[in-house]
């Protein structure tokens, strides 16, 4: 059996993209991965660094990270898909080396991801992490994009 993962941002617009999946046969007799990876920030003041999140806020972050994905879930999986579906949700310092260590633990096949659009400044600089996944990752990548006409 095959193991695809499902990157979730949780930001409404790519919820969306990830919809479109439903049906499609890259899902077929595949073990659904439904993940999300936190970045954990730090700040540096005069007296001393923050962290954001803390550590005490991290179960109820993945409670409800993983309420939102199993949405998610529930929109892009048959029934049969379903039952074989895992939701995850991870903190670290960096998603896009998290991302990469999970796929090869699970030996991934394939890994889906929907790509924000970024416009402008944001735009310009290619640290994203769809493209990180592109060069990076141990399995093929497929990539959501909104159409033109969404936006």
């Amino acid at each position: 059996m095959k193991n695809v993962v499902i990157c979730c941002s949780l930001e409404d617009e790519n919820i969306e993209l990830l919809k479109a999946l439903k049906g499609k046969s890259a899902l077929e007799d595949a073990t659904l991965h439904f993940v999300h990876i936190f970045e954990i920030h730090v700040y540096t003041s005069d007296f001393s660094p923050y962290i954001f999140p803390s550590e005490d806020k991290y179960p109820e972050i993945e409670e409800a990270s993983k309420k939102v994905m199993r949405t998610v879930a529930e929109n892009v999986c048959t029934p049969s898909e379903l039952e074989k579906s895992k939701v995850e949700c991870y903190f670290a310092y960096s998603p896009k080396q998290k991302i990469t260590e999970y796929l090869q633990e699970v030996g991934a096949d394939l890994v889906v991801v929907a790509s924000k659009q970024k416009h402008g400044i944001e735009g310009l600089f290619s640290s994203s992490f769809t493209e990180h996944l592109v060069k990076y990752s141990p399995c093929d990548v497929h990539i959501l994009r909104a159409k033109e006409d969404q936006k």
